[in-house]
């Protein structure tokens, strides 16, 4: 199935957000490179039968969009109907060329930071830190799932706390690079282990830092690459 309706639809749409009043000036110029941008995206793809009623879906939404452009109408309500409408065509076009698996790689290397931090916070920060994260990322989890927006958006607050953790057991791993017979000693004192168990925790969390900041790099790269995908 080609797209011609929806690329008559979307140049409806950009005539629409040139005249319209409703939006400031910075706003509009951002919407028309969005809409420009997907018409010349979307004169190359070709929408597979199984995908017919997205695309339906696509033209239908879009259709009732540029019905919302009255005199009268609300401006807010307007512009936030119209950044929805865009998310939407992006993410669409995803499905219509097969990149979607990029949610995938987001989603295992988002679980693989949340597990670790969750492991290594509790040392230096007590239980409360994991515990008023741990609702974040469950919704995370299931947002990125249904590919929400909001998903997306709580799944990176796990970033910058995972940077504060990891960096912690970093500088902690320093010290037991200088004195490491003082930091197996100080475990084993602390903790009242064998002292293998006490040269395991002394020398894994450090190294599990160093894999939780790889992690941190790697979801923040994946993150950009995977925003447009959801709505």
């Amino acid at each position: 199935m080609n797209t011609i309706e929806i690329i008559k639809v979307l140049e409806q749409l950009s005539t629409k957000i040139e005249k319209t009043n409703l939006i400031n000036e910075k706003k509009k110029e951002k919407y028309l490179q969005n809409v420009k941008s997907l018409i010349n995206e979307y004169k190359d793809i070709e929408v597979s039968d199984n995908l017919e009623n997205v695309y339906t879906s696509l033209v239908k939404k879009g259709k009732e969009l540029l019905k919302e452009f009255r005199v009268n109408a609300d401006s807010k309500e307007l512009n936030g109907k119209l950044s929805y409408y865009i998310r939407y065509l992006k993410a669409a076009k995803a499905d219509f060329t097969g990149d979607t698996d990029y949610i995938n790689k987001y989603f295992r290397v988002y679980l693989f930071t949340s597990v670790l931090f969750l492991a290594l916070s509790p040392q230096y920060f007590g239980f409360v830190l994991p515990a008023v994260f741990f609702i974040p990322i469950f919704l995370g989890v299931r947002g990125i799932k249904n590919r929400s927006l909001t998903g997306f958006n709580l799944s990176l607050t796990v970033i910058p706390v995972s940077i504060m953790t990891s960096f912690i057991w970093i500088r902690y791993g320093f010290f037991v690079l200088l004195n490491y017979k003082e930091a197996v000693n100080q475990t084993l004192n602390y903790t009242g282990l064998s002292p293998t168990l006490a040269t395991l925790l002394t020398v894994v969390p450090p190294v599990l830092a160093v894999i939780l900041l790889i992690l941190v790099f790697i979801q923040s790269y994946r993150a950009i690459k995977a925003k447009d995908l959801f709505v």
